[in-house]
Parts: structure tokens; sequence; C-alpha cells
């Protein structure tokens, strides 16, 4: 294998990790942590099988969400490990910063960095499906 070429797919390497494979996969559902502790919830639908658009929603209050729908991004580390970069409401991208994959290549857990409508700077998020 020459010098720096990537190793196969290892956990999140491909688009079908992401979005299922076969059948549309659920969502990932978590919160965003604001400044001061408190949070919001999070949540990145896959919206066609075979595709890269996603559904991504922030909770602004008790009363409002907000949404963004468009492609992910996805790079692959030379590990074989994949990150995504995501819309947002905010206008800046979402970008995840772990990815877990307990059983094969599927995600089930992320991490990462999200802009959220009336804060500043990117806050940190987590969530997961099963």
């Amino acid at each position: 294998m020459p010098a720096g070429a990537a190793t196969g797919n290892t956990c999140g390497g491909a688009v079908s990790d992401w979005v299922g494979e076969g059948e549309l996969d659920t969502a990932f559902e978590g919160s965003v942590t604001l400044p001061g502790g408190s949070t919001r919830a999070i949540s990145i639908a896959p919206q066609a099988l075979g595709s890269t658009l996603v559904r991504t929603e922030v909770t602004a209050s008790a009363e409002e969400s907000r949404a963004a729908v468009g492609n992910f991004v996805l790079r692959i580390n030379s590990l074989g490990r994949g990150q995504i970069t995501f819309p947002t409401y905010a206008g800046e991208s979402g970008v995840t910063t772990g990815t877990l994959c307990p059983v094969g290549t599927r995600v089930t857990k992320i991490t990462g960095k999200v802009s959220t409508a009336g804060v500043e700077g990117k806050l940190d998020f987590t969530a997961s499906r099963t």
C-alpha cells in the first residue's frame, strides 16, 4: 500500500454508514450544550437512501425549533474513519469530531461542534441512534 493511502472503511467511511443500506436509517438524536450548561435538542436525520441529504433541527426555545436541509460532506481519514460536515439553520456548518461504530461500520454515536441561532461560536453536541 502506498504511503499515505487510506485503509478500508472502519467506521463511517461510506455514505451508507450514515444514511442506511437497504432502508433509510434512523435520526441521530441528542443535545447541544450552551454556555452555562443548559442544552438544546438536536436531530440529524437522513432524508433519502443512498444520498447525503440530511435535515438538521435544533430546538431554539420551548416553542420553536429551526431546521436546515442540505447535503453533508463525508471526509475519510487514513484510518478509514469518516467524519461529516452538515448544514445548520445558523448558517455555519456543523462538524463531527468523533464517531462510534460498536458493530461494523454503521455510525451510532457522534460528537462534534455546531452553530446555533442566537449563540456565538461553535458549541459541543452529542447525538446517538440505536
